[in-house]
């Protein structure tokens, strides 16, 4: 399939409908288990649960992704969620005394849709588009990644807070918005994965492998090839790991640490949660736009490390002066880092990294990140996180992991500098 504008433009808008369904779930959800049920350390336990059950998923979805057509997977998992989603929903209304049950359930389909989707939303990419728009592209992406975030916060904050347009413009115009329930969040949630599948059903493509003679009893065997490659690649892997430390925490940061930071530390509502995410999202664009211009004058790994080192420094920030001002400034920071480092890693990967075994290897490296999360999630799943200023000592924790996976980066950047 050649490269064209209309099928990444159609990649693009399928992506932002289902990428903001995606995000109303995961800020709602952790913040309504910390401030209305006051039951953040069960969360964090379901959610080390449902990551630990998706360190097998995410591997056998690298093997889906390299051996079927990456259309038919992203029509098969926005259908399925759409219906899943109205099920929910439904289920809401008939069964009220199991809204926690669903809601983890609806928390559990977006993790496990996102398992699959942002490798092979990767893979689809790099077979449809020739190498020398690689660095454009993934800066492309990362932008529309953090303006789903932003339409994702905003509508979450104006949906589960109310708005009055009244009240703000001394009743020159007369609009309001109540606040919505989360199970008509979740309606709004069926209706967008499914309209997502419908557009991208308009897709032109033609799978470079169009006969595959891959059989779920050999799983593991497409594994071992994986597994082979990055073992005659070593320094592939060393950074396709250690580069994704960022990724590992934050996701933790996320879910289990940031809703406990903002009530507890900052006195704040889901409001300030939802501003954080939106936030970290404008430093993802700034980082995007800067990121296309001079990603070929930097080095791959030094770069990363630097990162990752400023990541760490601006959470240290954050926790010492627990300042509504500094907190989002460091936020800010932390979108700008995160994001340069995932435009780097995968341009890194897409160069260098065959289109046929790309699926498996990207969710080699996403199960040994899970894992990571699994251990971290587990340990601030204890009650004690959740107690008052305690939730500190998990930024110190995650600080500390970030520096030693740095350490790592660098003595591999020695070793290349002296080949």
């Amino acid at each position: 399939m050649m490269y064209n504008k209309l099928s990444l433009f159609i990649i693009i808008i399928t992506n932002i409908i289902s990428g903001i369904a995606q995000g109303l779930t995961i800020i709602i959800i952790p913040w309504y288990f910390t401030d209305t049920l006051n039951a953040s350390s069960t969360f964090s336990f379901c959610y080390a649960l449902l990551t630990i059950i998706g360190l097998f998923w995410g591997l056998y979805a690298g093997v889906i992704i390299d051996n079927f057509n990456r259309k038919k997977i992203f029509l098969s998992i926005n259908f399925t969620s759409g219906i899943m989603f109205f099920l929910i929903f439904i289920s809401f209304k008939i069964f009220p005394s199991y809204s926690q049950f669903l809601m983890l359930l609806g928390f559990a389909i977006c993790s496990f849709y996102y398992t699959i989707s942002f490798p092979n939303l990767y893979a689809l990419i790099q077979e449809i588009t020739p190498k020398g728009y690689f660095i454009k592209i993934t800066s492309i992406l990362e932008i529309q990644l953090q303006l789903t975030s932003i339409i994702a916060a905003l509508t979450c904050a104006v949906l589960m807070s109310g708005l009055d347009l009244s009240l703000l413009l001394n009743n020159y115009i007369e609009f309001k918005i109540n606040k919505w329930e989360i199970s008509s969040i979740f309606l709004l949630n069926s209706t967008m994965y499914l309209i997502s599948g419908f557009i991208l059903m308009t897709l032109k493509y033609i799978p470079a492998k169009k006969n595959s003679t891959f059989s779920h009893k050999n799983t593991f065997i497409e594994l071992k090839k994986a597994l082979f490659y990055l073992g005659k690649n070593k320094s592939i892997a060393i950074y396709g790991i250690c580069s994704q430390i960022i990724f590992a925490f934050l996701i933790v940061e996320l879910f289990s640490l940031l809703p406990l930071f903002v009530k507890y530390c900052l006195n704040g509502s889901i409001l300030i949660f939802s501003l954080a995410d939106l936030t970290y999202a404008i430093g993802a664009i700034i980082s995007g736009i800067i990121m296309m211009r001079i990603i070929k004058k930097i080095n791959i790994i030094y770069s990363t490390i630097v990162l990752i080192v400023v990541t760490g420094y601006a959470f240290l920030l954050m926790i010492s002066f627990q300042k509504l001002a500094i907190f989002f400034v460091a936020t800010l920071i932390i979108g700008m880092t995160n994001s340069s480092t995932r435009i780097i890693r995968m341009t890194y990967l897409l160069n260098n990294i065959p289109n046929y075994i790309i699926g498996r290897i990207n969710t080699i490296f996403n199960s040994i990140n899970t894992f990571i999360r699994a251990v971290l999630i587990l340990l601030f799943s204890l009650p004690w996180f959740s107690e008052n200023h305690n939730v500190i000592m998990g930024y110190r924790i995650g600080i500390v992991v970030l520096l030693l996976f740095s350490i790592v980066l660098l003595i591999e950047y020695r070793k290349t500098n002296q080949s």
